[in-house]
């Protein structure tokens, strides 16, 4: 009896040749995440540096709000949803970190010990067609740049009473406190590719906001474009993102951590008065260690699809405890859990 094979050399062309373009998708995709992962400056005199996040988990234990902890939780599959409710806290108290300059919640420096940036990259299908000669159409994509720092410290601000307000000629009539600290503190920067080598936009984080930058390829710089919307965050945004090589340079504001465009003072909310200092301190160039995850289709570290929340619950609030006033204001959760600073559906 004859068999005809012929269809099933057919299937195994068609898909030969889709291995071959994922393969060359991935591959160029991927170069380019490196060439465009972002040159990070730490700002002068940084206590809290850098952490992989695998390092951070090492220190912490998983807890729910009410304190109870948890014994040998796995973070994924049934629990995922229980887990929204959950927190990390340290092994040790925070005042023993604190005065513990070698503890864990000082980091590491980036250049002197491996810290891994994480890139999360989506893939979007070409509904547009490029005007640019050498473009691509399997180069549609974006990609966020993560980054852990196992502490964040808050700003100093003045009180009188239990009342935040102004100084007045620099000189606060109450008391000074800090508020803001918390464990767990992820930062990022993203970028979105539309058929080029280059990318069309970048956005910068900073404390629950952020700021969109369009590309100037002739330039090769980012120039400003527009704020995400914040009621309460209204800062003077540096107006360019200069780049080193084809490298973002972005600045990490001391303590805190936030990402700008450039070096300098920016007070970022004006009742009461915070304020982001950045500078050259120690660079850290993300691209010598960086993890890339290409979304819906890499297997995900158990610890990115943790629902809860990478810190401390609040504590020590003034006013309403709503608000987040607090001298230890909540962590934050993961990066697959934050608003997309670019969507597929979205794009121009």
């Amino acid at each position: 009896m004859y068999i005809d094979y012929s269809y099933l050399l057919v299937l195994w062309w068609l898909l030969s040749i889709k291995r071959g373009v994922d393969c060359v998708n991935i591959g160029e995709v991927e170069e380019l995440v490196r060439q465009w992962s972002p040159l990070i400056w730490l700002a002068p005199g940084e206590k809290y540096l850098p952490m992989s996040a695998e390092d951070y988990l090492k220190h912490v234990k998983l807890a729910f709000k009410n304190g109870s902890e948890i014994e040998k939780v796995s973070l994924d599959g049934a629990l995922q949803d229980k887990l929204k409710d959950a927190i990390l806290i340290p092994n040790d108290s925070i005042n023993y970190l604190m005065d513990n300059t070698s503890s864990f919640i000082y980091g590491k420096n980036p250049n002197l010990q491996p810290v891994i940036t994480y890139a999360l990259v989506q893939q979007c299908q070409n509904n547009t067609q490029s005007d640019v000669s050498n473009s691509d159409s399997s180069l549609h994509f974006h990609v966020s740049y993560w980054v852990f720092f196992p502490y964040n410290e808050g700003k100093q601000v003045c009180f009188i009473g239990s009342i935040p307000t102004l100084k007045i000629f620099n000189i606060c009539l109450g008391s000074m406190e800090t508020l803001g600290n918390h464990l767990g503190d992820w930062e990022h920067m993203s970028l979105t590719f539309s058929g080029n080598r280059f990318p069309d936009q970048l956005y910068l984080a900073f404390h629950d906001s952020g700021v969109y930058y369009n590309y100037n390829h002739t330039g090769r710089y980012f120039r400003f474009s527009h704020q995400r919307k914040s009621i309460i965050q209204v800062p003077k945004f540096p107006q360019i993102v200069r780049t080193q090589g084809q490298h973002p340079v972005v600045f990490s504001a001391n303590g805190s951590h936030g990402l700008w465009s450039a070096p300098g003072n920016i007070d970022f909310v004006r009742i009461p008065r915070l304020t982001d200092r950045n500078g050259y301190g120690t660079y850290w160039k993300t691209w010598n260690h960086i993890k890339i995850y290409h979304l819906n289709t890499s297997p995900l570290p158990f610890w990115l699809t943790y629902r809860g929340k990478w810190g401390n619950p609040k504590r020590n609030c003034y006013l309403f405890k709503k608000l987040g006033i607090c001298q230890y204001s909540e962590g934050p959760v993961g990066p697959l859990w934050h608003e997309r600073d670019f969507s597929c559906s979205t794009r121009s």
